[in-house]
């Protein structure tokens, strides 16, 4: 995107300013167990909804991360335990992504997940990420992952950036070693 927020002005009052453009999906990513898919997505917003538009704008926001129209109707009176594993991880990133943030950061997406629900986690990310138009952050240390996702890349090590630039190029100069750690 090409928004920009002044984060130089200091001050107290002036913290927290950039949330409202931020989504953060942490690896452990929580969705309140005894409540529906629904209200787990608007209870993120803090919003109270006429039921129509609340349904509505569920809809599509899991769309966007990745479900079709038909299975995103049919799971909203759902809970969380009534899931698979990726439907659940499609529904915390509807969750970030129903704030409408201009800055999705995606903290281990894939972290312990099976080859099988990490494909669905991929294609429901590169889904959000086209239909949203915005940039997306991705702490990762799966380089498969990262390679099939990323635009761009930036390599860690120690806490300190060492090469950054397209993901193929950076990738193609990290050691067996580094793809190890």
């Amino acid at each position: 995107g090409d928004e920009w927020i002044d984060m130089t002005k200091p001050g107290i009052d002036q913290r927290g300013r950039a949330k409202e453009y931020i989504g953060l999906l942490h690896q452990e990513y929580d969705l309140f167990p005894h409540r529906t898919v629904i209200d787990n997505l608007t209870d993120s917003i803090g919003l109270e909804f006429p039921k129509e538009l609340a349904i509505r704008k569920a809809v599509v926001t899991l769309r966007m991360a990745g479900f079709s129209e038909e299975k995103a109707k049919a799971i909203l009176n759902r809970m969380p335990g009534e899931l698979s594993d990726g439907e659940r991880h499609r529904v915390a990133l509807a969750q970030v992504l129903i704030r409408e943030p201009r800055l999705v950061i995606l903290d281990e997406p894939t972290g312990t997940m099976d080859p099988i629900t990490k494909q669905d986690v991929k294609h429901s990310i590169l889904h959000a990420r086209d239909e949203m138009d915005e940039t997306f952050i991705v702490v990762s240390h799966d380089m498969d992952f990262v390679r099939d996702i990323c635009d761009r890349l930036a390599l860690m090590r120690g806490g300190k950036i060492i090469d950054i630039g397209p993901t193929a190029q950076v990738l193609a100069q990290v050691t067996e070693e580094e793809k190890a750690d």
